[in-house]
């Protein structure tokens, strides 16, 4: 009798989530299901909290004439990019994909796994990102026979995203979220010590590729700039490189840019640019994609 009363309370708190989740108008968590079950655009971005607020959508549009959406999610990277990309390549092949990657993309640190929580609502019904979200430990096949699990820790997200009250302060553009503040202190110099990579990561990297070249679309792989100057090149981006150009891929590199580590205030903080500056760097992106490939229709 206990554990049916278990069961039962599970799973109708459980379903009860489930359905304000699916539910939501904004917020991060509508942006994820957007991106992963609905988004049709020609030209797609993927990366963190960094291609979030850094490429400006109708930019992209006005340059190649192609519709474009921004898939680009803080705190999210490698892992959660490569999940939304097989959610969209099992709907329809975009015309182009730009991948937005980062410094210590390829690090081993627990932190990433653990972020992969952000997807357990969408294990049920999407089974391609399956295999993704079990990287996150070896019990989540147990876990998620819970109704309630998925849902952890968003009951507050799930609820501002079904409120108007919220609405104005996560509203987007196509994706893309514009920051208004100016950075006004000297430029940080950083130490880069060395580190290990993770293999698993590596290999999601690869297979991000290999997806895009399978589906015959064009994939262009960008580091947008930070203000930062480092004191030699991050071993993930030149790793990353590496494979790249070893793969035939476009790799755009502005980490040195000195059209914006001269000039701070093009960035709202140190590790993103403002409006100001993602409009800047969504036109510099555009004319490189445009000199490199010709044939983006």
């Amino acid at each position: 009798m206990l554990l049916l009363i278990v069961f039962l309370f599970d799973f109708s708190i459980g379903k009860f989530l489930r359905y304000f989740y699916f539910k939501q108008q904004w917020g991060r968590q509508y942006r994820a299901t957007y991106a992963i079950e609905k988004t049709r655009a020609d030209v797609v971005i993927f990366g963190s909290s960094r291609a979030y607020h850094h490429y400006v959508p109708n930019i992209i549009e006005g340059s190649l004439k192609l519709s474009c959406y921004n898939t680009g999610s803080p705190g999210q990277f490698l892992f959660y990019s490569y999940a939304v990309l097989k959610a969209v390549l099992k709907r329809y092949t975009p015309k182009v994909v730009i991948l937005d990657v980062t410094a210590n993309d390829l690090q081993i640190d627990n932190e990433s796994y653990d972020r992969l929580s952000f997807l357990l609502p969408y294990y049920k019904t999407h089974e391609e990102l399956r295999p993704i979200i079990n990287l996150k430990s070896p019990f989540e096949k147990v876990k998620l026979l819970s109704s309630i699990y998925p849902f952890n820790s968003t009951f507050l997200m799930i609820a501002g995203g079904n409120a108007d009250y919220f609405k104005k302060k996560t509203s987007d553009i196509k994706g893309y979220k514009p920051l208004f503040g100016i950075w006004d202190t000297p430029i940080e110099v950083k130490n880069i010590a060395p580190y290990k990579i993770d293999s698993t990561k590596l290999n999601i990297f690869k297979s991000f590729i290999e997806d895009c070249r399978k589906a015959e679309t064009k994939l262009f792989i960008v580091c947008s700039p930070f203000f930062i100057r480092y004191d030699q090149k991050d071993y993930s981006l030149l790793v990353m490189k590496k494979i790249a150009n070893e793969k035939n891929i476009d790799f755009i590199d502005f980490v040195n840019d000195t059209s914006f580590i001269n000039h701070s205030y093009l960035f709202d903080n140190p590790g993103h640019l403002n409006a100001r500056g993602a409009m800047l760097f969504t036109y510099r992106v555009m004319d490189s994609i445009v000199k490199l490939k010709k044939d983006l229709h």
